[in-house]
């Protein structure tokens, strides 16, 4: 799997609404203003500024019976967005600090109230086909409306299962190609190219907002057609667009994967 940071810069072209990408790779920064804009720039309408930022950590497990003792498993600081229909959207990312690729990861986010008892919950799955030792997968959890006395929220993974066998699983090389800003979406074209010696079917594509934080402001998972295969050494050219739900996205993360066809 590769990883990008992008940095995306409105240059000169503002009135039109789009702008250029520009590769970088700084390193975050500390700061985790909700607000703060990049370049001097607010890339995003205001009607998309995150509402509450997370107040609670906690140390989320791993439950399931495959395993005696449950293994400790990072998740990335749950941001929920206040949408313009007064609903919420909290996304984050799962990390895989394990040996083996888990599979099937089902996360619980919970609103919590100011002295931290649960308002609301709900679950969903990480959305990729696997999750290798070390990669990342991003989930979105939706509440239809935003509970009296909302204050934070707490994330833990609820569910998953390893895989020992990870032979019917395939990975895609994955290289940008082209990006802008445009009508509050990003566009960004990208290259799939099965470097593999087996043709690969069931093909699925994330791409995942970040801001300078890595905390997800929105992500985008396109499957193919299912009878789409790519041979050994073809490439396939597609564009991906997702509307950010917070501010200040500065780059991204993509990756495709599928299933070897016969498997």
């Amino acid at each position: 799997m590769q990883r990008w940071r992008w940095l995306w810069i409105w240059v000169g072209v503002l009135v039109a609404g789009c702008g250029q990408v520009w590769s970088s790779g700084n390193s975050p920064s500390p700061t985790r203003e909700p607000t703060l804009p990049l370049l001097g720039y607010t890339l995003l309408p205001p009607s998309f500024t995150p509402s509450i930022w997370p107040r609670y950590t906690a140390t989320p497990l791993l439950m399931t019976d495959t395993w005696t003792a449950p293994p400790i498993i990072n998740l990335s600081g749950t941001t929920c967005y206040e949408t313009p229909v007064d609903s919420l959207v909290c996304l984050g990312q799962f990390h895989n600090p394990l040996s083996v690729p888990l599979e099937h990861v089902m996360v619980t986010v919970q609103l919590l109230a100011p002295d931290g008892l649960p308002l609301a919950a709900g679950d969903a799955l990480v959305a990729r086909w696997m999750i290798p030792p070390a990669a990342t997968g991003p989930y979105r959890v939706i509440f239809d409306r935003i509970p009296d006395g909302y204050a934070g929220v707490y994330t833990f993974v609820q569910s998953a299962q390893p895989i020992s066998d990870a032979a019917p699983y395939a990975a895609l090389t994955i290289q940008p190609v082209s990006g802008m800003f445009v009508l509050d979406q990003y566009q960004v074209t990208l290259s799939l190219i099965n470097r593999t010696a087996r043709p690969v079917e069931q093909i699925a594509i994330t791409m995942v907002l970040l801001d300078r934080d890595d905390r997800v402001t929105g992500f985008r998972r396109v499957l193919l057609d299912a009878d789409r295969r790519i041979a050994p050494g073809e490439s396939v050219t597609l564009t991906m667009k997702v509307i950010p739900q917070g501010e200040n996205t500065v780059g991204f993360d993509a990756f495709a994967e599928g299933f070897f066809v016969g498997e």
